[in-house]
């Protein structure tokens, strides 16, 4: 048996995932991977289905889960009403939590991803940079529920909690919702085989504020570490590349990857608009031999059209980290884009 046991909740998400990739490739974990349905890829870990909107779902299955030393907890659903979505998010940790405190008694670690809603993202504009200690908006948030849960059933237990907050997760998975990288490769490979260009869909101001973006395999590697640092316990720690960009700095590299031309921004509602070229990707992928995915299994366009509109600098300072000892935060958010496109025609996701 080996040192540790990772309980990845999630485990079908971009994060959950690629973590999976990321432990089952180290010599010291034992990797249990759970989602309410099937994996979508295979896996040398092993396999168990939860649906933790059911309270009694870990007492089914909780000798598999006796081992049990740190949970990954990656899972979120989705409600259009931010107070059902808080309660929804919530739930899922305390059904997990509650269960697992009474089947898994080795339990040290339960780390669980936060992000920039923390800071107010989704509202269009926060403070940046963006530091762990700046105060919560009234609005309701998961993320502070989840949290608060947190603090208060850990105390004077066996097990601590820690907070990672990525900013747009660069990487790959099917059918996950905030998919930036699919997205854009999928959007390049439509124009090029219509023959037009590649523009920013966004705003014109929105393509020269600064951002920042939170590659999979840095994430992996920070979700690890805190893990394991004995000094991590109880903290919230920002996890980004480590660089800003300007969206025009790197659009015009797309577009040489792809081999389409990039034009001026032009706004329109990726949303809107870009449902109807399901027909087309359908006959791009036959006539590549594409894995069969459709349109919307790759790709939801409303992410897009968030991302690509935000107009005021949004970006995490990510030094608190570094001097916890987490040194990983040197990428270069091109190359680990474009990485990332090519990992999609390696394995046959676009031409």
């Amino acid at each position: 048996m080996k040192q540790q046991t990772a309980l990845i909740v999630g485990a079908n998400g971009i994060i959950g995932k690629n973590l999976v990739d990321h432990l089952t490739a180290q010599e010291n974990w034992d990797v249990i991977a759970t989602t309410r349905s099937e994996l979508h890829y295979e896996t040398e870990a092993q396999f168990v289905p939860l649906d933790l909107n059911d309270s009694d779902s870990l007492s089914e299955t909780g000798e598999k889960l006796k081992q049990v030393t740190h949970v990954f907890f990656t899972a979120y659903t989705e409600k259009q009403d931010p107070y059902e979505q808080s309660e929804a998010n919530l739930k899922l940790l305390k059904n997990l939590v509650l269960g697992l405190e009474k089947v898994a008694p080795k339990l040290k670690r339960i780390l669980f991803i936060q992000g920039g809603k923390a800071y107010g993202a989704h509202l269009g504009i926060y403070k940046t940079p963006a530091y762990e200690t700046d105060p919560r908006s009234i609005t309701p948030n998961f993320y502070y529920d989840q949290e608060d849960f947190l603090r208060t059933q850990s105390e004077g237990k066996s097990w601590s909690w820690t907070a990672i907050r990525p900013d747009i997760v660069i990487g790959f998975t099917i059918g996950n919702p905030m998919n930036l990288s699919n997205l854009i490769a999928v959007y390049a490979t439509l124009c090029k085989e219509e023959g037009i260009p590649m523009r920013f869909p966004g705003s014109p101001k929105a393509y020269e504020v600064l951002v920042n973006v939170t590659g999979t395999e840095i994430l992996s590697k920070s979700l690890e570490w805190a893990a394991l640092n004995n000094e991590a316990d109880k903290e919230i720690f920002n996890v980004t590349n480590g660089d800003v960009f300007r969206w025009s700095q790197l659009w015009p590299k797309f577009g040489e990857f792809f081999g389409v031309e990039v034009a001026e921004p032009q706004t329109f509602s990726l949303r809107e608009y870009m449902p109807g070229k399901k027909e087309l990707w359908a006959a791009i992928a036959k006539k590549h031999q594409l894995r069969p995915y459709s349109l919307d299994r790759l790709v939801q366009w409303g992410f897009g059209d968030f991302i690509f509109n935000v107009e005021y600098d949004a970006f995490l300072d990510v030094n608190k980290a570094r001097r916890f000892g987490f040194h990983e935060m040197n990428g270069d958010s091109l190359s680990i884009f474009l990485k990332t496109f090519k990992y999609l025609k390696d394995e046959k996701i676009i031409p």
